[in-house]
């Protein structure tokens, strides 16, 4: 075999190839090698299936656990520290963890909708305006780049939640999951590989010699940014208030102005207390209702369904997170059983329990609340002015 392919090396054959591929990489260039070699090296940190973490998003990430932990130790702390205090092996564990079940999840088609998302995100209290009261498009993109974080990371990992939760929540109402969900939990566990690796030397490597003082100085100049370390200063601060600061009059017409522009946010919805028992299907749902129209308690229906009922105080309609649940809860009278609804997980039967009326707010109700806050704003005013 070799005696063969030295014959054709040195026939006229293999010279015309050799011809063949100079005039292809003189003309469409030698580019692509390097992108074809590039293309056996590893693009991602972190990968499970479809779902991925790129080295920015990982870098990100580990400079956000480094300021969390710095903050914690009162100082400087270097990626050594973090390797070796166990931060960074518990993040990747952590990632790889959550990223294999997000993308079986999408697999399997558990994907929340847009709205929902969105709705949870317009609930969190750090992204709403202190004037309006209300959510701040701008807010929440300063909030969230002062955490090193974008919108479209967010909003992933905000349905990243939902989809874990929801997921529990099926487990948690008793629902009886498909078979190859608990297929896929032993393939997980059952699962074993065989693998082989090998041992690269120094001496496979090669060695450089030692550099001098010269080269050490051009390297240093040449990469002054990504070696300058940080400064880091303590400052002791010092306030001194007296009970007459911010205590300016306020005047009528600003109180009326500021309760005119938040009244509706000002004002009380009305809340419901009802009791939920989730089943597994419809025929079990329609003998849940019908029992708790004969009378039995949710927590003796539940007890003979093997369900646990859930109990609901004072909820807001904006506060009941399924759409369908929270149209029947909001369409009975007290003490109605509603039918059974087609929720997003499984079917779930409500007995509402009591209603309290919303009441729209007046100004002699929130007169202290707008002065406390319009203080607040002639206080924030005068030390910027």
């Amino acid at each position: 075999m070799l005696t063969a392919f030295r014959k054709f090396a040195k026939s006229k054959w293999a010279i015309g190839l050799l011809v063949i591929l100079a005039l292809a990489l003189l003309i469409g260039g030698g580019s692509q090698m390097g992108d074809v070699l590039g293309a056996f090296g590893p693009k991602h940190v972190i990968s499970a299936g479809d779902r991925s973490i790129d080295g920015p998003e990982f870098r990100a990430d580990l400079d956000r656990i480094r300021d969390q932990a710095q903050e914690r130790a009162g100082r400087a702390l270097t990626y050594e520290e973090l390797i070796a205090g166990g931060q960074l092996p518990a993040y990747l564990t952590q990632q790889s963890q959550r990223l294999g079940f997000m993308s079986w999840a999408m697999s399997a088609g558990i994907r929340p909708g847009k709205e929902l998302v969105l709705r949870q995100i317009r609930q969190i209290p750090a992204f709403f305006d202190s004037v309006t009261g209300r959510f701040d498009e701008a807010q929440y993109r300063e909030a969230l780049g002062r955490n090193n974080a974008t919108p479209e990371r967010f909003e992933q990992e905000m349905r990243d939640e939902i989809v874990t939760r929801h997921y529990g929540s099926a487990i948690g109402a008793g629902v009886r999951l498909p078979r190859i969900y608990g297929a896929v939990l032993a393939n997980q566990a059952m699962e074993t590989r065989d693998g082989r690796w090998f041992v690269v030397t120094q001496a496979m490597a090669g060695t450089a010699g030692t550099p001098t003082d010269a080269q050490l100085n051009t390297f240093i100049q040449q990469n002054a940014a990504q070696l300058r370390l940080p400064e880091f200063r303590s400052a002791t601060l010092v306030l001194f208030d007296t009970p007459t600061d911010g205590q300016g009059e306020i005047t009528e017409a600003r109180i009326e102005e500021r309760f005119n522009f938040r009244r509706d946010a000002l004002s009380q919805p009305e809340t419901r207390t009802f009791v939920t028992l989730t089943a597994p299907n419809k025929a079990v749902a329609d003998r849940i209702a019908a029992a708790l129209r004969g009378g039995q308690t949710p927590e003796a229906v539940g007890a003979a369904n093997n369900l646990e009922p859930t109990t609901f105080t004072d909820r807001p309609r904006s506060a009941v997170t399924d759409p369908a649940v929270a149209a029947a809860v909001f369409g009975m009278t007290a003490n109605q059983v509603s039918d059974p609804v087609q929720a997003r997980v499984g079917f779930v039967v409500a007995k509402l329990n009591g209603i309290k009326a919303g009441r729209p707010s007046t100004l002699a109700d929130v007169r202290a609340q707008i002065i406390e806050e319009l203080r607040q704003e002639d206080r924030r005013a005068a030390v910027y002015a």
